[in-house]
């Protein structure tokens, strides 16, 4: 039989430094790894924007095309879509934005092991899915992408998608005024004034409920489209109704003319917001102990925009918000922060209870065990930052012909510190849509990369002109 095999305390004392030393080791690779998982989202969508901000947009589309080769993810598609079509890839915006759709169809079914990773590590284990807003844009933008590649047919497809979207969401469904505002102006473009006019509508009643907060508003343009199509359709009841409302007792009704065509200025102004992380301790009764929770924020306050207009045969024209992408992100935050909290609480006694049974353990156990919950602790700070801060929107008639459009970017003292210049041509009876991206101002020979999206498009339908 063998002898039992002893060793000296030397011997032992040894083999514990190295066992240490290994789980030290150990521990800052796991450390290193964990740090770089974790990194803020928000931090790389600073650096991706850059190039947007000097007037270089290919720089940042070439940081953001490296991000999720195999294109699983949702936030980094919306990203590569908008960032596409600000460098004029409508087709390409259309193709990336189309795997983000599909992507978060598949969302709606999350797997259990990406609800358990996000309970007891951090939510950004858990596949994104885009807020509400995010998803109805997704919509919008893939619509401007058809209108700007000559399909509008495409466009109606979009809005009829969002639109099936939108009653997903409850017997309420939540409506974005600005999608159903363009709704309303492609169905025009198509001919197609019963649902023009049922868009318009929409479009009114949600700026009208939700404007100041979640929506500007109601813009001036949308309640003259509104009593124009009322008065075609002979609707005067509702029509003088409206009139009243809006406080609109000079409005004159339009008709259609072969001798006008519409301009449609559409300005993407300035970037949405950039979520930050922030920590603080809140106290559990459940274990009686304070604990430390991570919750996304938006520290920077609202950005101030250069006022907007557009200048075409000597007559200016300010542009309106219709779409408030900011006030859209900070306030679907807040409405969620309550259930970020609670998870964040929940989240935190788990790893408290872990935290506690592997210090019971062992020491080192119970430290590397420490150190990695507080590295994990990490906030959701995805968005979809490639947004404009505002959407901006100009009607007017023009004659047929070619035309001159300056689009001016304004400061407070009324010094032009922008300009966009295209030539336009308009059609009769027809609606020619421009649609421009713009951040900052850059030298004058960036121009084209500062507006980015060029290109003009024209659709048929019925257009007005004022009646003489």
């Amino acid at each position: 039989m063998l002898s039992k095999q002893t060793f000296p305390p030397e011997k032992r004392v040894a083999d514990n430094v190295y066992i240490n030393l290994c789980l030290k080791l150990s521990f800052i690779l796991s450390l290193g790894i964990l740090l770089q998982s974790c990194a803020s989202y928000g931090s790389h969508a600073t650096t991706m924007r850059d190039g947007l901000l000097t007037g270089h947009p290919e720089l940042s589309l070439a940081i953001a095309e490296k991000e999720d080769l195999e294109q699983k993810e949702v936030i980094s598609s919306l990203d590569k879509g908008m960032l596409r079509r600000i460098n004029q890839n409508y087709s390409g915006s259309n193709q990336i934005l189309e795997v983000a759709k599909q992507e978060i169809e598949q969302l709606y079914g999350v797997s259990i092991t990406e609800n358990l990773a996000s309970v007891t590590i951090n939510e950004t284990l858990r596949g994104y899915e885009g807020d509400r807003y995010e998803q109805l844009l997704l919509h919008a933008y893939m619509a401007l992408n058809y209108i700007q590649l000559g399909q509008v047919d495409g466009a109606r497809v979009e809005m009829l998608q969002a639109n099936v979207k939108m009653m997903e969401w409850g017997d309420e469904p939540e409506e974005d005024a600005f999608l159903r505002y363009l709704e309303g102006m492609i169905y025009e473009a198509l001919d197609e004034q019963d649902s023009a006019l049922i868009s318009y509508r929409k479009a009114y009643t949600v700026y009208k409920e939700k404007g100041g907060t979640q929506y500007p508003v109601a813009p001036e343009l949308l309640k003259k489209d509104l009593l124009r199509l009322l008065a075609w359709q002979g609707l005067w009841s509702e029509y003088k109704s409206y009139k009243k409302e809006f406080g609109m007792a000079g409005f004159k009704p339009v008709k259609a003319s072969k001798n006008f065509g519409e301009l449609v200025v559409i300005l993407n102004n300035g970037l949405a917001p950039i979520r930050s992380e922030k920590a603080i301790p809140i106290f559990s009764s459940e274990i009686q102990q304070n604990l430390r929770v991570a919750f996304p924020v938006y520290e920077r306050p609202r950005q101030s925009l250069y006022a907007s207009r557009i200048s075409v045969n000597s007559k200016q024209n300010t542009l309106e918000t219709v779409e408030d992408i900011d006030a859209l992100a900070r306030y679907s935050l807040e409405q969620a922060m309550p259930g970020i909290m609670a998870r964040a609480t929940a989240r935190a006694v788990i790893k408290y209870n872990t935290q506690h049974t592997a210090n019971e353990n062992s020491s080192i156990a119970g430290l590397l065990m420490t150190i990695t919950n507080l590295v994990t602790e990490r906030a959701d700070t995805r968005s979809w930052t490639t947004l404009p801060q505002e959407i901006q929107l100009q009607r007017v008639l023009l004659p047929v012909g070619e035309h001159q459009l300056q689009i001016e970017l304004v400061n407070a003292a009324g010094r032009i510190v922008d300009a966009i210049e295209e030539k336009v041509v308009i059609k009769p009876k027809q609606s020619s849509f421009v649609i421009k991206h713009w951040n900052t101002p850059v030298p004058k020979k960036n121009n084209t990369a500062t507006a980015a999206s060029t290109a003009t498009a024209s659709i048929t339908g019925d257009v007005m002109s004022e009646i003489k």
